[in-house]
């Protein structure tokens, strides 16, 4: 009856580790805000995928996006960071993984693109799903994100040297005119 009772509190308390245990670790991957995955997930998951195959990596900015928080404060400007990942969350396709990296700074891992001109498209996918969020709270709102995407083989990909390339090219992206970087938001009444 002891040896029972002793089996049935250890298999009580290895089940019970074993749950917190992945939940602190999906807490470690997961942004508190969105949801979404985080830089740590990013990582975790470009190791694993980058065995075969060409790999990009889309990095993204919200155009204008101190407006809103100047203008209705940093809890909508939070609403609007969560809507954005609503949107990449439903729009990535299986095997995606969009990202919240910081702030209003985002990126998708898009594995297994076969070339530039395909990971361009996807991003322009992107970027038209996000430009259909029209309203916040029942405010009207316009939302654009500037996105750069780089695309390597897998075997000399390096996702610091894709971070910086997609960076580099999101910035460019902000000074074309397929990126409003004008926010228009109607003033409270």
């Amino acid at each position: 009856m002891l040896a029972r009772l002793a089996l049935s509190v250890t298999t009580a308390t290895t089940v019970a580790a074993t749950g917190c245990a992945w939940r602190y670790r999906q807490r470690t991957l997961t942004d508190p805000l969105t949801g979404l995955a985080n830089r740590a997930a990013l990582e975790t998951e470009f190791r694993r995928r980058r065995r075969s195959g060409p790999v990009a990596v889309a990095v993204g900015d919200m155009n204008g996006f101190k407006a809103f928080n100047d203008t209705y404060g940093h809890r909508f400007g939070d609403q609007v960071l969560i809507e954005v990942a609503r949107v990449l969350a439903r729009e990535t396709s299986r095997g995606e993984l969009p990202v919240r990296l910081h702030g209003d700074e985002f990126a998708v891992l898009l594995p297994g693109v076969h070339n530039q001109a395909a990971a361009e498209h996807r991003v322009r996918q992107l970027q038209d799903a996000i430009a259909q969020i029209t309203a916040i709270d029942g405010q009207p709102v316009e939302v654009s994100m500037a996105l750069g995407v780089m695309t390597m083989p897998a075997e000399s990909a390096d996702l610091s040297r894709l971070l910086g390339s997609a960076d580099d090219r999101m910035y460019g992206d902000k000074h074309t005119n397929r990126s409003r970087t004008e926010i228009a938001i109607p003033q409270p009444q």
